[in-house]
C-alpha cells in the first residue's frame, strides 16, 4: 500500500542532519577546549612577564572583562622606565661571539692536536744528533737529514747548478771574518742581515748597490761596512743576484737561517742554562746545532698536519650540511652572517688543534731535557696566528648580526601568535 506521507523518509533526512550538527558540535567543543588551553598559555605568560616588569595585574576570573583590565593595567599603571630598560638590555644582547662545537668537531679537533704532536716526536725531533749537555746522547731528525744531503754530492761540493750560482752571484755582504764584531764563517750568514731569506731582499739589494755588509756585533748593534766597488750591472741585476747567491747558500753545510731568526741578536738579555747565556746566545747556538732553514721546512710539517686535517673536515662538512646551502632570497646581511660563523667555527677549531699541538711540542722540549732546538717555531707561530685570530673575532663589531637576529626572532615569536587559533566563544 503507498504511503501518503512517507515519515520513514522525513526521519531520516532529519536524523542526517542532527547527526551532521552534533559532529560539527564536537569539533566545536574541541576547538574552544585547544582555544582555552592556548589562552591559559597566554595568560600565564603575560602573569610572568608582569611579575618580571613589577606589576600586579588584577585577579579577576570574568573572562569578558580580564583582558580589558589587564590592558589597563599594563598600558595605563605600567612601570615602562623599567621595561624599557629590559628591552633594550635584551635587544643589545650581544649575539654569539664564537660558534659551539659538535662532538665530532672536538674529535676532529683533538685527533689533529695528537697527529701533529706525534710527528713532532717522531719526524721532527732536533735538527742533528748531538750530546746535550755533554752527557745526554739525543738523535736528530732523519728528514732534516735527507734535506741537508740535497745539493750536495758524496764528498760534500755543491752540485754544478749550485756552484755556478756561488761563483756568478758573488756579493759584498758574504764577508765571512770581522773579528772585532765576532762574526766568522760559522756564524756569519745568520748575522749578515743580507743572508734573511724574507726580509734580506731589502738588506740584500741596499748592499749590493752600496758594496756593503749590513751586519749585527756581537753586543747586538747594526754596523755597515764597506766592502767592494760594484759595477752597472750588479747594480740593475741587484735582486736576481740576491736570490742567486740564496739558492747557493740553501744546500751549504751551515745552511741558511729561519726567516727573521737573525733580529734575535738583539735580545741581548736573559740568563738561561748552565751557562746563563742570553737570548741572542742561545739563537745563535741553535743555529751553530743545525736549526736552519732546512730545519724549518721539517717542523713546518707539524702545523701543516693540523690545517689539512682540520680545513679538510670543514669543507666537507660544509658540503654535506644542507644548512650551508644559501636561499636565494635570503638577504645580503644574512648571507654574510652565514659566511663569518663558518669561517669563525673554522678558526676556533684551528687554534684550539694548534693549541694541542703546542703543547704536545711542550712536552717534546721536556722529555729532551730542554734542549731549545727541540721547540717547534713555526708550530707556535701559527698559535699566535689564530689567537690573533681569535682576539679579532671576539672584538669585532656586532650591529648587524644584533639587528638580523632580532629581525629573525621577530618573525619567529610572529609565526607563533598567527598559528595560535582563537575562537570566538570563550564560554
Amino acid at each position: 500500500m503507498k504511503k501518503v506521507i512517507d515519515f520513514d523518509k522525513d526521519f531520516k533526512e532529519d536524523k542526517t542532519r542532527i547527526n551532521r550538527v552534533c559532529l560539527g558540535m564536537e569539533v566545536l567543543k574541541a576547538d574552544i577546549t585547544q582555544d582555552a588551553c592556548h589562552i591559559e598559555r597566554l595568560q600565564r605568560e603575560l602573569e610572568e612577564l608582569a611579575k618580571e616588569a613589577g606589576i600586579d595585574l588584577p585577579i579577576n576570573t570574568d573572562k569578558k572583562t580580564l583582558i580589558t583590565e589587564w590592558d589597563n593595567q599594563f598600558y595605563l599603571d605600567g612601570d615602562w622606565v623599567n621595561l624599557e630598560k629590559k628591552i633594550k638590555k635584551e635587544v643589545m644582547l650581544n649575539p654569539e661571539l664564537l660558534p659551539s662545537l659538535s662532538k665530532m668537531d672536538w674529535a676532529v679537533v683533538g685527533l689533529a692536536g695528537v697527529i701533529a704532536a706525534i710527528l713532532d716526536f717522531l719526524v721532527v725531533r732536533i735538527p742533528r744528533d748531538m750530546n746535550y749537555m755533554q752527557h745526554i746522547q739525543q738523535k736528530g731528525s732523519g728528514f732534516t737529514e735527507r734535506l741537508k744531503s740535497l745539493g750536495v754530492n758524496d764528498e760534500g761540493k755543491l752540485t754544478p747548478f749550485l756552484q755556478w750560482c756561488e761563483d756568478r752571484c758573488k756579493v759584498p755582504y758574504d764577508t765571512a771574518v770581522i773579528k772585532e764584531a765576532g762574526v766568522y764563517p760559522r756564524n756569519h750568514r745568520l748575522r749578515s742581515l743580507a743572508h734573511d731569506p724574507l726580509f734580506g731582499l731589502i738588506f740584500g739589494i741596499f748592499d749590493i748597490w752600496n758594496g756593503s755588509v749590513t751586519y749585527f756585533d756581537k753586543q747586538g748593534k747594526i754596523h755597515i761596512t764597506n766592502t767592494m766597488t760594484t759595477g752597472v750591472g750588479d747594480t740593475l741585476l741587484a735582486p736576481l743576484i740576491w736570490i742567486g747567491h740564496l739558492i747557493s747558500d740553501v744546500c751549504t753545510k751551515q745552511g741558511l737561517p729561519i726567516p727573521g731568526w737573525g733580529f734575535l741578536q738583539l735580545l741581548q738579555f736573559g740568563s738561561f742554562g748552565s751557562k746563563d747565556r742570553t737570548i741572542a746566545q742561545i739563537s745563535e747556538w741553535m743555529y751553530f746545532y743545525g736549526y736552519d732553514l732546512r730545519h724549518f721546512m721539517t717542523m713546518s710539517i707539524v702545523p701543516a698536519s693540523v690545517e689539512i686535517i682540520v680545513r679538510g673536515y670543514h669543507g666537507l662538512s660544509l658540503l654535506q650540511d644542507e644548512n650551508s646551502m644559501f636561499n636565494p632570497v635570503e638577504m645580503i646581511a644574512e648571507k654574510e652572517i652565514k659566511v663569518l660563523k663558518n669561517n669563525l667555527k673554522l678558526h676556533k677549531m684551528l687554534c684550539l688543534a694548534h693549541a694541542t699541538a703546542a703543547t704536545g711540542n711542550a712536552l717534546k722540549v721536556w722529555a729532551y731535557q730542554g734542549n731549545p732546538t727541540a721547540i717547534n717555531i713555526t708550530q707556535w707561530m701559527m698559535l699566535v696566528k689564530e689567537s690573533i685570530n681569535m682576539l679579532t673575532a671576539v672584538t669585532r663589531d656586532t650591529t648587524t648580526e644584533k639587528l638580523v637576529r632580532n629581525r629573525d626572532v621577530i618573525d619567529i615569536t610572529w609565526e607563533e601568535l598567527r598559528s595560535i587559533k582563537i575562537g570566538k566563544n570563550l564560554e
